[in-house]
C-alpha cells in the first residue's frame, strides 16, 4: 500500500514538471479583449526591436486568442517567429546536453504568462531575460491598460 501511495506521489510530482508555467490562464478568454492586448504588446515589442532584424522563438505551445493574435500582429509587423509544438519542447527536455551547445539558436526567446483578476488582467512578457508587465482593466465592455509598462531585465 505505500509503495503505490509512493509511486503515485511521484508520478504527481512528474507531472507538475511537465505542464508548462507559460500561456493564458484565463477561462474562457475573450477574443476582443485578447486583440486588443495582442495589440499593445506588439506596440511595445515595435519600440524595443528592430522587426527586420528580428527572429522571436516560443518556448511554448500557443493555443490561446492572445497567443495567435500576437503572432499575427508580430508577423505583420515584419518579426520572424518560430513557433514551438509540443514534439518540440519535449526534444528540448529530453535532449543530451551536448546537443543545445552545438546548435547555437538564433533570435530572442518569447514567452508570455496571462492571468485575470476580477476585472483586471495581468500580462507579462519574457523576452531572453527581460520581462515586460501590464495591466488591463475591463471597463464597459472594453479592456484598457490600467497603467504603464514595467520592464525588469
Amino acid at each position: 500500500m505505500r509503495f503505490n501511495i509512493f509511486i503515485f506521489a511521484l508520478l504527481w510530482l512528474l507531472g507538475g514538471c511537465a505542464t508548462q508555467p507559460y500561456g493564458s490562464f484565463i477561462q474562457n478568454p475573450s477574443t476582443s479583449y485578447s486583440k486588443v492586448m495582442a495589440d499593445e504588446v506588439t506596440a511595445q515589442i515595435v519600440r524595443l526591436y528592430p522587426a527586420a532584424n528580428t527572429q522571436f522563438n516560443l518556448r511554448h505551445t500557443v493555443n490561446d486568442p492572445f497567443g495567435h493574435a500576437l503572432i499575427e500582429n508580430l508577423r505583420l509587423e515584419g518579426f520572424a517567429v518560430q513557433e514551438t509544438t509540443q514534439q518540440s519542447i519535449q526534444q528540448q527536455i529530453f535532449a543530451a546536453p551536448h546537443q543545445s551547445e552545438t546548435e547555437p539558436q538564433k533570435g530572442l526567446l518569447l514567452s508570455y504568462v496571462i492571468d485575470q483578476s476580477g476585472d483586471l488582467y495581468h500580462v507579462n512578457i519574457m523576452i531572453n531575460d527581460m520581462s515586460l508587465s501590464r495591466a488591463f482593466l475591463v471597463q464597459a465592455d472594453s479592456v484598457h491598460p490600467a497603467g504603464l509598462w514595467v520592464r525588469k531585465e
